[in-house]
Parts: C-alpha cells; structure tokens; sequence
C-alpha cells in the first residue's frame, strides 16, 4: 500500500462512518431559541387615562433596533426620542416604553370614549428582516355613578354605614282603598 491509499482511506473512513451512521432519510435543522421572538405582553390595552400607558415586549437574544409609529407607519422613530426611559433596542429579552398623551402626537389629539389608537412597532432581527406589530389602545374613562338618597324614606339602621352625598326630596305620597295601604315614590 502507497501512501496514497492510505490517505484516501483516512479520508473515507469518517465519511463511510457517517454515512452508515445516519439512518434518517430526511434530515433537518432545528434551532432551539426564537430568532424572531418580538412579542407584547398584551396587544389590546384598555385604559380610563391616557396620561401614562405602559407597554412591555418579550424579546429575542437576536432582536436589536425597535422603532415605533403612530401613523400607521408612515414614519418611524426611535422609542428613545419618544420616552427618554425607554431603550432603542431589546436589552435582556426586554422591550418597555411608556405612550402619554403630554407628548406629541397624542397632545394634540382629544380622545373620545371607546376610541382605539394603534400604534405600530418594527423589530429589526440579526437575521432576516423586519418584525411589525401593533399595539391597540382603547380610551375607556371610568364614569362616575350617581346615585340618589330619598328624604324621607325609610332610615336604614344597624349596618353600621355612614352614607354622604347630596339628598334629593321627594314627594311621598300614601294610597288607599279596600283593605290595603300602599306607600312609596311616585315617579314622574
């Protein structure tokens, strides 16, 4: 045997191994970690104040630059130039911004009840190109109740409640006939 034999041999061996080795007729590649993980905790917010909205993302170990919209992504900008806390990029598998309407866009705009706001977001991944999503915020103040104490009436004793508010009068008016008294508000 030549010293040519015995490299080719060197060199086939691990081949010829590998290929009697793998019994699979289909090989395939798995990665064991996201490369386009950008996901909000929740893209639906409701809130009664849009002075301060709190957003959160879970992010990829491959995501990087975050930009956001507010015109359905006409116009992109860095959170950073938006909300100074906030970051530019995913840092430790985190993305948080706070919206406010103090700032623009949303201080000059007046926010009816029930109205949704989108907002748009793109994450730029190591590999591959970039992610959207959109973050819905619907306007939904709280309304106060009111709720009307009549004079008159009968006091409620022995449940230890102290009741404050402003006392409307009433007229209280008694009916009768038959064998039957009947007492209460009559409603105009």
């Amino acid at each position: 045997m030549n010293k040519w034999d015995v490299r080719k041999i060197n060199i086939l061996a691990p081949l010829l191994l590998f290929l009697v080795g793998c019994s699979d007729t289909t090989p395939s590649v798995s990665i064991l970690r996201s490369i386009e993980g950008f996901d909000f905790v929740t893209t639906d917010v409701v809130t009664a104040s849009m002075h301060s909205v709190p957003l959160q993302a879970n992010c990829s170990a491959f995501v990087g630059q975050v930009e956001m919209s507010f015109d359905g992504g006409a116009t992109w900008l860095q959170p950073t130039a938006y909300d100074p806390s906030a970051k530019s990029k995913c840092e430790n598998g985190a993305f948080a911004v706070t919206l406010t309407n103090t700032k623009s866009p949303w201080s000059g705009m007046s926010f009816t009840n029930g109205q949704v706001v989108s907002v748009k977001f793109r994450a730029l991944p190591r590999i591959g190109s970039w992610i959207y999503r959109t973050v819905n915020v619907k306007y939904s103040p709280s309304t106060p109740v009111s709720q009307e104490i009549l004079a008159g009436s009968q006091t409620q004793t022995g449940t230890g409640l102290v009741l404050h508010g402003r006392v409307r009068s009433q007229n209280q008016h008694v009916a009768s006939g038959g064998s039957f008294t009947i007492k209460g508000r009559i409603a105009q």
